[in-house]
């Protein structure tokens, strides 16, 4: 019986509590596909969406794989493991600082270990540098759209576009200790650009909040490839009068959709991040349990510890929130391929997983079973066949 694709590189980091912790690798723990699989690679914002349509959900829905299909749909996980962690080296063993490592997985049975994509970004720029006469990735999954230049890289690969379905929206909002000492609403746009750019350094010094905490806050925000880093410095830039904001020493980068770094800080009530809404709802909804528990497992989910600022700010402009869509992005060539996906089936693979003119309820992710399946991942499910569309 092959082996879910849930299953994970076993390298994990150590940061102060909780969640994160170090552990030794593995030689390989990814199944490696075979020729005739289907391919994933992506960001981490929507790798659980595609996890869930490809081997089920944890709440007992089935996916594309349990119906026993010759060829598999593959999934690898921007995160080096399934608990959305990445990866780091054992600092308690060496003695030296503890640097975040550049996993690997094996995308085709029979082929050596590369560099694991770890980001929409690198997604689609690895699947324009698959030219082989082969493919090794099939499509991506990713929280942002392809470029007009990579749109020009694709069409000069000889696959005319990068073909574009939106299968949801989740937003950018941000998140904070459930015993914060931000402001009881929430935060502007405004008010995070001061915040972030070092004008607002204490809670009593935001507008309208002169009653507040003296306490300094805490501005994290997670790294610069992360679709969630380029939502929210996209809108500083905007209120920043489309000038793009000088970040002040203060803030600190730390791992994107990770409860810990809040809840791990020095002062948990005084950190702020930005966070995908969709993956604080996967939390809440019971899917994370300790890692550090053996098998079978604890039998108690983990709790985030921290919550989203949905509330009215101090400066009386509206709370800070930003839509984000995820798609997969694959080559229209594919799309037209009269190849099938299954021995003797009519359908090749991109009309049985993601887009089929002919009959559009038939492809996967516009199902009513796969829609659900996106939704217990914790994103809005909302198919749209965008085609040729880029940034």
């Amino acid at each position: 019986m092959k082996p879910r694709t849930g299953l994970r590189f076993g390298l994990v980091a150590s940061i102060a509590i909780g969640l994160t912790f170090v552990g030794a690798s593995t030689a390989r723990a990814d199944y490696a596909p075979q020729p005739g699989d289907i391919v994933g690679v992506g960001g981490d914002t929507p790798q659980y969406a595609l996890s869930f349509l490809a081997d089920g959900d944890y709440l007992g829905a089935a996916g594309f794989n349990a119906a026993g299909a010759y060829n598999r749909l593959v999934v690898f996980d921007a995160t080096a493991d399934a608990n959305g962690r990445s990866a780091y080296t054992n600092s308690v063993t060496t003695g030296a600082p503890s640097v975040a490592l550049n996993p690997t997985d094996v995308l085709r049975a029979g082929t050596y270990p590369v560099q694991r994509v770890s980001s929409s970004g690198n997604a689609i720029t690895a699947l324009l540098a698959d030219t082989g006469s082969t493919e090794v990735i099939n499509f991506v999954f990713s929280a942002s759209l392809p470029t007009p230049a990579q749109q020009t890289t694709a069409s000069n690969n000889g696959w005319g576009y990068l073909h574009v379905v939106e299968i949801g929206t989740d937003s950018v909002q941000i998140a904070a200790d459930s015993t914060t000492n931000a402001p009881s609403g929430g935060l502007s746009v405004a008010e995070l650009l001061g915040i972030y750019t070092g004008k607002y350094t204490t809670w009593n010094s935001l507008p309208g909040n002169s009653s507040g905490s003296t306490d300094t806050i805490i501005p994290l925000i997670p790294p610069s490839g992360s679709s969630i880093y380029k939502t929210f410095i996209a809108d500083l830039t905007t209120a920043n009068g489309n000038v793009a904001p000088t970040l002040s020493a203060s803030v600190k980068t730390v791992e994107q959709n990770d409860p810990t770094a809040v809840t791990g800080a020095a002062t948990p009530a005084d950190a702020i991040v930005p966070f995908s809404a969709g993956r604080l709802a996967l939390w809440n909804a019971g899917y994370f349990h300790n890692p550090a528990t053996p098998f079978p497992g604890s039998s108690s989910p983990l709790t985030p510890g921290v919550k989203l600022l949905t509330g009215s700010p101090t400066d009386g402009n509206p709370v800070y929130a930003s839509p984000i869509t995820d798609y997969v992005i694959f080559r229209q060539s594919d799309a037209t391929s009269t190849t099938p996906m299954e021995p003797g089936g009519s359908r090749n693979w991109v009309e049985t997983l993601f887009s089929n003119p002919s009959n559009p309820a038939s492809a996967l992710v516009d199902k009513a079973s796969g829609q659900a399946l996106i939704a217990a991942s914790g994103v809005t499910p909302d198919y749209q066949d965008l085609g040729d569309v880029s940034s």
